[in-house]
């Protein structure tokens, strides 16, 4: 056995999306320096991604409680493989990998916020769920929040100690391909996001048909439960590509609109922060936190008039707006954070 500390990064789902590609970068990141396993409850796109590792699949994460055969069956694969560290980057795996701390005293477990579902998710639950996240807090070694705005609820709303949190802000690897010689109209949007709550492309759609295709076009990339309504309605410069896994045509396009009730540090506008794409986001959880003062991007508000008034801004200040997107792109550049991730799960605390 090589001496690499061997790490496994648990996460519910396998499919594309935010948490999902922030562990396919993690163990991108380090697989030089550490001995890495995956554990989730599916083969989807992150199991066929991250092959070479043969990843683990535990069907009992899927399900809404822990299940003793579940507990049993990740506690074996724990030990046959040595498994020192446990990463977990979703709820339902937040709770295995907390509980493994019960039969596994010696188990360092750290959790990723990514949002702090049990916040925006509850709904009239939302008590019960701080309640168990609080609880479950005693049983985890380390906290990572994402942003900012997850470092405050946490504090704030969860009241998890802040000797046990640090946050290290999402970032993203830094791009290959430089950006294409796009022509100045139309503007050429793109939202990427799976089409289901709490996204809210309907909402972006509704401001665009303001808009004539010789203005502006949208690119909606994605797929969910709500697409087909979103696509019936929608006006001729509204194109939908549909789902594409580990998309990266981002220079493609002259500025991305996430417009969604709730973020953590969204990684679709991480991606394109890194290539110097502009930014139209709603002004929920960290998205502020990626916009600075050289004005490489805007908030809005969930509301027509405010998403329509953002959209206006950004044509007639794009190319402004364009020059301080490039400048500050190296901010969402992963590889500069590595020694910190390697710091935090190993126990040597880092970060802010």
């Amino acid at each position: 056995m090589d001496s690499k500390p061997r790490i496994g990064f648990i996460i519910t789902k396998a499919e594309t999306g935010g948490a999902q590609r922030w562990t396919l970068d993690q163990v991108r990141l380090l697989q030089d320096d550490i001995h890495p396993f995956l554990i989730t409850g599916e083969e989807q796109w992150l199991t066929k991604t991250l092959d070479a590792l043969s990843p683990f699949i535990l069907p009992d994460l899927l399900k809404r409680l822990p299940s003793p055969m579940g507990l049993i069956r990740l506690h074996r694969y724990i030990l046959d493989n040595s498994i020192s560290i446990l990463v977990a980057s979703s709820a339902n795996a937040g709770v295995y990998a907390r509980l493994m701390k019960l039969f596994m005293p010696r188990l360092r477990v750290i959790y990723i916020s990514h949002g702090w579902s049990s916040i925006y998710n509850g709904g009239k639950l939302s008590g019960i769920y701080t309640l168990a996240e609080r609880l479950l807090s005693t049983l985890t070694d380390l906290v990572i929040n994402v942003s900012q705005a997850d470092a405050q609820k946490c504090q704030q709303k969860l009241n998890i100690p802040q000797s046990k949190t640090i946050t290290l802000a999402n970032r993203t690897p830094k791009p290959t391909k430089q950006p294409a010689n796009l022509p100045p109209k139309p503007v050429k949007l793109l939202f990427l996001g799976r089409l289901a709550h709490p996204k809210r492309p309907e909402l972006l759609i509704e401001a665009v048909s303001h808009f004539s295709p010789e203005q502006l076009t949208l690119t909606i990339v994605g797929a969910g439960p709500d697409q087909q309504a979103i696509q019936e309605n929608a006006p001729n410069n509204v194109y939908f590509a549909g789902e594409i896994q580990a998309f990266d045509q981002f220079h493609h396009y002259h500025a991305l609109c996430l417009i969604s009730d709730s973020e953590g540090l969204p990684m679709s506008a991480l991606e394109a922060k890194a290539y110097g794409l502009p930014l139209l986001m709603s002004n929920v959880g960290g998205c502020h936190e990626l916009i600075d003062s050289s004005g490489n991007g805007l908030l809005c508000n969930n509301t027509l008039a405010s998403v329509r008034n953002g959209i206006e801004q950004l044509i007639t200040n794009l190319n402004s707006i364009q020059a301080a997107a490039m400048t500050t792109a190296q901010d969402a550049w992963l590889e500069p954070a590595k020694s910190d991730y390697l710091n935090a799960y190993l126990g040597a605390k880092s970060g802010t």
